[in-house]
Order: C-alpha cells, then sequence, then structure tokens
C-alpha cells in the first residue's frame, strides 16, 4: 500500500473564469440572468451531457429564455422546467447539452473531488477541487473553448477542504437525526411555528432540555456542512480576491 505522506501537496483548488464561445451561457451577457449546475452527467460514448441546471432569470420572460436556449446550437433537447420561486423568478431545468467543447464535457476526463459553478456576466466561473498533476492539462483545455479571463489555484490539504463540507448518515447521532426531523416536518422551522419544544419532547418522551439540545447539536452539524459549500459560492461570486494567480 502506497501512504501519501504530504497531502497538501498533492491537490489544488482552482478557481476560473471563462467566456466559453458558442455556449448558451452566453445568454446571461444581455439578458442578466444567473445559472447554477446541481447535476452534469456526461455520456461520452453517446457525446451527450444530461444536466439539471437552476435558474433566476431575473426580469427574463421565461417564453423568450425557452426560445432563446433552443436557439443555441449546443442545446439538444430540453426535457422539463420546473417552477422553484414563481416571485423570484427561479426555475430548474432539465437539458440535454453536447459534450463536444463543453466545460462539462472537459471536466470528464479529469479527477474532480468538488465542483461548484455560476454563470453570469457571460460568463463561466468554476471552482474545483482536483490532483495538482491536472492542472497545466486543464489550463490547456480551458483554453481551447474561450477566453480564460481569470485562473488562479492553491495548493490546499483536501481533508480540512472537504471533511467538514460532507454531511453523511454518520454524522448525525440517532437521536439527533430523530429529533431533527420530527421538528422539521412537524413545522418546527415554520414562520410561525406550528409545533414548540415543549410539544416535541412531549412526543419524543423525552424532557424539554434534551429535546433543546438534540436539536441544536443537529443543527450546528448542518449549518456547518452548509456554510462550507458556501465557502465555494463566496469565491464564484467574489473571487478576484484571489492572490495565488498562476
Amino acid at each position: 500500500m502506497h501512504i501519501i505522506k504530504n497531502e497538501h501537496d498533492n491537490y489544488v483548488i482552482t478557481y476560473f473564469r471563462i467566456k466559453h464561445e458558442g455556449c448558451w451561457s452566453e445568454l446571461t451577457s444581455n439578458n442578466k440572468f444567473e445559472a447554477i449546475t446541481l447535476i452534469a452527467r456526461p455520456n461520452k460514448d453517446k457525446r451527450f451531457i444530461l444536466a439539471y441546471d437552476e435558474v433566476k432569470l431575473n426580469n427574463y420572460n421565461l417564453k423568450n429564455f425557452i426560445r432563446d436556449l433552443k436557439g443555441n446550437n449546443r442545446v439538444k433537447e430540453i426535457f422539463k422546467i420546473r417552477i422553484i420561486n414563481n416571485k423570484r423568478n427561479i426555475y430548474r431545468l432539465l437539458l440535454k447539452e453536447d459534450y463536444e467543447n463543453m466545460v462539462r464535457g472537459i471536466l470528464d476526463k479529469y479527477t474532480l473531488f468538488d465542483i461548484k459553478d455560476l454563470i453570469l456576466n457571460g460568463e463561466e466561473r468554476i471552482v474545483l477541487v482536483l490532483p495538482s498533476s491536472e492542472i497545466i492539462e486543464l489550463k490547456k483545455d480551458f483554453e481551447n473553448i474561450g477566453k480564460l479571463i481569470k485562473f488562479t489555484y492553491k495548493y490546499i490539504n483536501i481533508d480540512e477542504l472537504l471533511t467538514d463540507s460532507l454531511l453523511t448518515i454518520f454524522n448525525l447521532t440517532k437521536r439527533e437525526h430523530e429529533s431533527f426531523k420530527l421538528a422539521y416536518k412537524s413545522g418546527f422551522y415554520d414562520l410561525p411555528k406550528n409545533i414548540t419544544l415543549e410539544e416535541l419532547a412531549s412526543y419524543m418522551k423525552i424532557s424539554k432540555p434534551t429535546m433543546e439540545d438534540y436539536i441544536r447539536k443537529a443543527e450546528r452539524k448542518i449549518f456547518k456542512s452548509f456554510y462550507h459549500q458556501y465557502y465555494y459560492y463566496d469565491m464564484l461570486l467574489e473571487g478576484d480576491s484571489e492572490e495565488d494567480s498562476k
């Protein structure tokens, strides 16, 4: 067995912004909408990418957005559109995209530990965690499909970066899980609350302080994981503050 002793020297977190020529992301230049990729599944053999994206259209009319999206050569088919927040003009779309010369198609050949993206102002902004040995080739691949506006990276300790951001079934104890699940389903987090802490404790047949302790511990673990995910989105929104340019 080979054990890596200096893990912080073998992984990088990279942030880049690219104007991707011919991609539907160019639509964000004129219409000022924003998009993130929730799930992307490249199919190399069949040469397409199945993507589930969330878009905030702002003042962009949904009908016009769909028309323009269908008119882009990189979009093969739109399978589903779901309203998330009608007032804020937020939707989720399941669509099929080209594989060739697409960011997610390129990334399909790399060893990614984490990825987050944001599309706005005609740019694709992406944060990646990957082995440092792949960073030079990655940059060359991106330069082949568009104009790189920014490309930075820094060496990291992958354990420190990822461990706390991964919420698994092992993070919460059984009682923390039961308490938080009951609280959520019973409307404890609704405004106004539909159930009191005393009532939750009664259902669980435990004391109010114990119920509160279980919920608070579960909340802390969940919110800690959520906060680490927003570390990436801070980079995507305010990434110009990165110092380690290469």
